[in-house]
């Protein structure tokens, strides 16, 4: 019987085009356990130290850009990895390892950049709370905000349309019902990945053979 395409070259067991996808959510998982055996308070100060909020951004920004995109504080938040592991084995088989990991770093930073932005302005013409400079914000959710819109370049051409439509009305719903900074920032990475799904299409035909690397 022939062997399945996917598994082909696999290493040490793991299929190629995986290993992104696993030692992101080890880290992730990591991470949560290492806090979850911490004191609450511990735990609350360590995921207000992680926050990209523009206090923390000021101070030590590579710092709480990379921090934050490894936090998950609660264990609902958890449920999260499963799509994202989908979504970057998919990406990763499709263009390979570096521009999986350009993707959600786009995604992840960008959103995070322009959220600030959009505070600071905000908070500069007296329109914010002054707190919102302090306000938590971590997860990995903009770089699977990111992922979710660069892969509407691969499916067909005649459901793209409907793939971009679904979450962007989502997402602009969740933001007119709850308006917060999150919700803008999620908007912000879903249209990151379209702007990269749109390179992607122009530069290569999104039906070539995937890349394994």
């Amino acid at each position: 019987m022939r062997t399945p395409s996917w598994w082909r070259g696999r290493s040490h067991g793991v299929p190629r085009g995986v290993d992104l996808a696993v030692l992101y959510v080890l880290v992730v998982l990591g991470v949560f356990i290492a806090l979850h055996t911490q004191s609450h308070a511990d735990r609350a100060r360590f995921v207000q130290e992680s926050s990209t909020n523009l206090v923390n951004l000021r101070r030590s920004p590579f710092r709480v850009i990379v921090l934050s995109s490894v936090v998950v504080p609660g264990k609902t938040g958890l449920l999260i990895l499963v799509p994202l592991a989908a979504g970057l084995v998919v990406l990763q088989r499709w263009l390979g390892r570096l521009a999986t990991i350009v993707a959600f770093g786009f995604g992840h930073v960008g959103a995070t950049l322009v959220v600030a932005t959009v505070l600071a302005a905000g908070l500069t013409h007296g329109r914010l709370d002054p707190s919102v400079a302090r306000a938590p914000d971590v997860g990995v959710s903009y770089g699977l905000a990111c992922i979710v819109g660069l892969l509407v370049a691969r499916v067909p051409r005649w459901a793209r349309v409907p793939c971009a439509l679904l979450p962007l009305a989502g997402l602009g719903a969740v933001l007119l019902l709850e308006p917060d900074f999150t919700a803008l920032g999620h908007i912000v990475a879903l249209v990151i990945g379209f702007g990269l799904a749109v390179l992607v299409h122009r530069g290569a035909d999104p039906a070539a053979t995937v890349r394994t690397t």
